[in-house]
C-alpha cells in the first residue's frame, strides 16, 4: 500500500503520495524509468525542486478532481487518502481502513510528468464533451449522449483516470435518452425501447 510522504522545497514541507516513506521522488524516478514519452523526458530534465513541485501539484489535482469512496481516516489530514470505508469498485472489495492504494501514487506520478510538460495542465477544465455531431463533407459522427457532468467527464488525463477510476464514486447520470419529433417523447426502455408510433 502507498503512504503519505513529505517533500521539502526551500524551507516548506508538503504532503504527497509515495510507495515507500521518504522516497516519493525516488519512487517517481522508478515509475518514469519504465515508460516512454514527453512526460518521462520532462520529469528527467527537471530539477529536484521542480520535480517536488510537480508532485505537490499532482497530489493537489488528485484530491481536488476526484470524489473517492469512503471518508478521510482523519478529517483534518492534508490528503484525500488514507481513507476508511473505501471500496475498490472494479473488484467490489473493501480497502483496508487507514490505507492508500498504490494506484493513487501511480496517478500522482503520471500527473507530475504531465504537469512538467504543461504546467497549466492542472488548472485546465473538463475533457468531456457535449458535442452531439461532427461532420466533414459527407462523413459525420453523431454521439449517442454528451459526456459533460457524467462519469465520462474525465478531468484527469486518460492514463491518470485509468489508474484511479476504481476508487471513485460514480456520478453517472441515470437519465436515459428520449425520442422526439413523434406524437409524444418517450424514454427508451431495455425491453422494447417504447418506440412511439408516428403521427397518423
Amino acid at each position: 500500500m502507498a503512504v503519505i510522504d513529505t517533500v521539502t522545497i526551500g524551507t516548506d514541507t508538503f504532503s504527497v503520495y509515495a510507495l515507500v516513506l521518504t522516497e516519493a521522488n525516488e519512487n517517481t524516478d522508478t515509475f518514469w524509468n519504465g515508460r516512454l514519452g514527453a512526460e518521462r523526458t520532462a520529469w528527467e530534465a527537471a530539477t529536484e525542486d521542480d520535480q517536488n513541485r510537480a508532485m505537490v501539484a499532482a497530489a493537489d489535482w488528485i484530491d481536488r478532481a476526484l470524489n473517492f469512496t469512503g471518508d478521510k481516516t482523519v478529517a483534518s489530514q492534508d490528503r484525500a487518502w488514507p481513507r476508511d470505508n473505501a471500496t475498490n469498485n472494479c473488484t467490489g472489495t473493501p480497502i483496508a481502513d487507514g490505507t492508500t492504494p498504490d494506484d493513487i501514487f501511480y496517478t500522482q506520478a503520471y500527473l507530475a510528468g504531465a504537469i512538467l510538460v504543461d504546467n497549466s495542465a492542472a488548472t485546465g477544465g473538463t475533457q468531456g464533451s457535449n458535442i452531439k455531431k461532427v461532420a466533414a463533407g459527407s462523413a459525420n459522427v453523431e454521439f449517442f449522449k454528451p459526456t459533460i457532468n457524467t462519469a465520462s467527464d474525465v478531468r484527469l488525463p486518460q492514463v491518470a483516470h485509468d489508474y484511479s477510476k476504481c476508487y471513485t464514486e460514480s456520478t453517472a447520470s441515470l437519465t436515459g435518452p428520449t425520442a422526439s419529433g413523434t406524437s409524444q417523447p418517450s424514454s427508451f426502455c431495455e425491453d422494447d425501447f417504447e418506440w412511439n408510433e408516428g403521427m397518423a
